[in-house]
């Protein structure tokens, strides 16, 4: 199997590869099969530099946080205080990503439930005529529309979170993952992920976050490391690339002590790294959709609102399978007034 891009992103990923290479990848173990932890006597902490005779090491901290998809992969090198600590960010974590974190869990794990700041939309597991899948319920009359050609669409008003702890987040699972002998090329980075110091600096690369659909879906986390080829480059030395459920979310190490220091506000031009994908053959097509982040502030995000659009097939509710004309059948029954949506990954629903 071979790493490809899309065949309409060939010369990004043309140009990306002319200032970095894949120097490493972290891939969670698989049916829950842990790597062998060193002993407690032997731990040091990454983030504090306390040893076991200074700390504790009891717990079991991911690696990649489970918000991102279940996985089994646990760290050696990462106390019980300092995981405290980051357990703070990851409220705002799963609020940031929403809705789309339970509907994409569809098939890999138990959906978590969600319920957007409002209370209009409820989104947890359940079953339909014996199949699992998740059950999209509004509260209120017309927030879920169905439109033209088969796209049902509804807003969604996100719970708030404070966007420099999602910044931060990343940040702690970027330098969970990097080799131990660029650790001491951060202490800029672990001062600000512990101790916040020079955040009005920091943030500013907070900015510089990108995230956009895979294509695929991936039943783990895992994560690609790049390392700039001309350590003279004014570009940063690492980008980290997430791929999680059906997205990718990818952003630079910022202050590598080699990397030429930014002016408060100066921004640097820099080639992305478009999807790649672990295939036997050249895939088709182009991924262009992706968004910048500003994770920037300190200040909670309040009444932010997006729009949720799905497709389904009109002709269901035409000549439909024998569940569907089941449902037709029952009274009151308008297809034109949606209040509940299910979804599952199991075609034998429609099945006749």
């Amino acid at each position: 199997m071979n790493i490809y891009t899309y065949s309409g992103n060939i010369e990004h990923l043309k140009a990306f590869d002319d200032e970095y290479q894949l120097k490493s990848m972290y891939t969670p173990p698989i049916n829950n099969q842990r790597r062998q932890l060193k002993k407690i006597s032997e731990r040091t902490c990454r983030f504090c530099g306390k040893k076991s005779d200074e700390t504790t090491f009891k717990g079991k901290p991911h690696i990649i946080s489970r918000l991102f998809g279940n996985n089994s992969g646990v760290s050696d090198y990462e106390c019980d205080r300092c995981n405290n600590h980051f357990s703070g960010f990851e409220s705002d974590m799963a609020n940031f990503l929403g809705l789309n974190r339970s509907v994409n869990a569809l098939g890999v794990q138990t959906p978590p439930t969600f319920k957007s700041y409002d209370g209009n939309i409820v989104a947890k597991k359940n079953s339909f005529n014996g199949f699992e899948g998740i059950e999209i319920e509004s509260n209120k009359r017309g927030t879920i529309q169905k439109l033209d050609g088969g796209i049902i669409e509804f807003n969604i008003i996100h719970n708030p979170y404070i966007p420099i702890n999602i910044f931060k987040c990343l940040l702690k699972i970027a330098l969970t993952v990097i080799p131990d002998d660029e650790v001491e090329n951060y202490k800029l980075c672990f001062d600000f992920l512990m101790e916040n110091k020079n955040e009005a600096y920091l943030a500013q690369h907070a900015k510089q976050v990108h995230r956009g659909p895979s294509g695929f879906n991936v039943k783990f986390p895992y994560v690609l490391i790049f390392k700039k080829r001309n350590s003279e480059s004014k570009l940063p030395s690492h980008w980290i690339k997430l791929y999680y459920q059906d997205s990718y979310i990818q952003f630079y190490i910022p202050c590598h002590k080699d990397d030429e220091v930014l002016l408060r506000g100066e921004e640097i031009t820099y080639p992305l790294c478009p999807p790649l994908i672990f295939a036997d053959r050249q895939p088709q097509g182009i991924a262009k959709n992706y968004e910048k982040l500003d994770l920037s502030s300190n200040v909670m995000t309040k009444g932010k609102t997006s729009k949720l659009n799905l497709t389904f097939d009109e002709n269901l509710l035409k000549k439909g399978s024998n569940n569907i004309q089941n449902i037709q059948n029952s009274e009151n029954f308008n297809s034109d007034e949606i209040i509940k949506i299910f979804l599952t990954k199991n075609p034998g629903l429609l099945g006749e």
